[in-house]
Parts: structure tokens; C-alpha cells; sequence
């Protein structure tokens, strides 16, 4: 089985454990992956579909990994009664998943975190933010010409700046290939958000003025 380059990278910020959740499983390809390759000794695979775990069931078993693995089907994180030291939470709604921690903070009882949000990823950074965990890394990657970015948070209180939540921290430090055709990408929706808001019938200025900073931040972190 190959991985999709968001997949791929996702295993590659999953730290050793001998136990994790996935939660949102689906067809359970990283897990396969997670199980086979060493990186975990055990996992538990959730998801609130039963078509969605019925399918990570028959996958893990054509992987022959049924008995490392504990399905559950459930909503979030509320069907983890155990200690988990490792949680990925992939391809939500940056909303979906910032809620989910924050109603659901008891079952994360001081596990690491791998989060891939589709949208609203300042959500997602303050979420952390006011669960007392600090980013580890944030690591942008393209699949399918769609530019994505996953966080990995570990338990522990560290200081995000405003701009920070709203453009990102560890992500500057990337060394990743694809960090400046990203960060190109976010300067071209920003503007283009920018634009909209020059153009409202009463626009808000300090909306305005906020954005085009960001902008101008995000200008000097692009290299020629």
C-alpha cells in the first residue's frame, strides 16, 4: 500500500509509541502503515460511521492486523477510556476538531496530538492554546494539488502571539520543499481576502489594516 503525500507525512511525525488512536479512522491506511512499520505497538481505530469502521475492519484484516488493533465506533474522542499516549485526528474541519478537544479535553489525559484540519487552522492553534499544549511542528505538504498542514502538540503551556494563531509559528522554521510554494499560497488567499474587504460597501479598516500586515509578514518570509 503506498501513502498519499499527506498520509506519508503524517507517519513520519509519529513519534514511537506502543499505543495510539486514530481517530476518524476511515479506511485506516495510516494505521496499516503506523502497525506495519513498528511505529506503534497497538492502536484503537474510531469513527462515527459504522460503513466508515466496518471498512478500517475489513482493511486491517486484509492487512492481517486484527489482533493489534481495538475498534470502536463512537463520536471524537469521548470513546477513549484509556491513557492513549499518541492521537492523530486527520482531514476534519479545523471547527469539527477545536471542538472536539475542547468538549472532549478529559480523554486526551496528557496524550501527543497529530492534527490535519481542512480549514480554520487559527481555531485549531487556539484550541491548543487553551488546552495547555504547545506545537512541536507544523509541516505543510501538497496532495492532489491541495496544499495541507498538520501539527503535532505535545502537553505544556508556550505563549502564541495573535498573528502567530492566525499565520502559524513552528511552520516558518519548516524545512519541508514544499514550505514557500505554501506560503505563496496563503499570501494569494490572503489577498485575495483583502480584496473583497477593500471592495465591501463599508469597509472595516481594521480588518483591513490587520490583513495587509499579515500580508506584509507572510512577504518577508517568502524567499525570491
Amino acid at each position: 500500500m503506498t501513502l498519499d503525500p499527506r498520509l506519508s507525512l503524517a507517519c513520519d511525525l509519529y513519534p514511537p509509541v506502543p499505543l495510539a488512536a486514530d481517530i476518524g479512522t476511515d479506511h485506516a491506511h495510516l494505521p496499516i502503515a503506523l502497525l506495519k512499520g513498528g511505529a506503534c505497538g497497538r492502536m484503537i481505530l474510531t469513527d462515527i460511521s459504522p460503513d466508515a469502521l466496518n471498512n478500517a475492519r475489513e482493511n486491517i484484516a486484509r492487512a492481517r492486523l486484527t489482533d493489534r488493533v481495538d475498534f470502536r465506533l463512537g463520536d471524537g474522542l469521548a470513546v477513549l477510556r484509556e491513557p492513549v499516549p499518541m492521537i492523530s485526528v486527520l482531514g476534519m474541519g479545523g471547527r469539527t476538531i477545536s471542538e472536539m478537544l475542547l468538549q472532549d479535553r478529559a480523554a486526551l489525559q496528557g496524550a501527543c496530538l497529530l492534527l490535519s484540519a481542512h480549514t480554520d487552522l487559527p481555531l485549531v492553534r487556539a484550541a491548543l492554546r487553551d488546552l495547555g499544549y504547545h506545537l512541536t511542528a507544523e509541516e505543510p505538504c501538497l496532495d492532489a494539488g491541495r496544499y495541507y498542514l498538520l501539527l503535532r502538540a505535545a502537553p505544556g503551556q508556550a505563549e502564541l502571539s495573535p498573528r502567530e494563531i492566525r499565520l502559524g509559528s513552528l511552520l516558518f522554521e519548516s524545512r519541508s520543499p514544499v514550505l514557500q510554494p505554501y506560503l505563496l499560497k496563503r499570501r494569494e488567499v490572503l489577498r485575495a481576502k483583502l480584496s473583497g474587504l477593500e471592495k465591501a460597501a463599508e469597509p472595516d479598516t481594521a480588518a483591513i489594516s490587520l490583513l495587509a500586515e499579515d500580508i506584509d509578514y507572510l512577504e518577508r518570509r517568502i524567499h525570491p
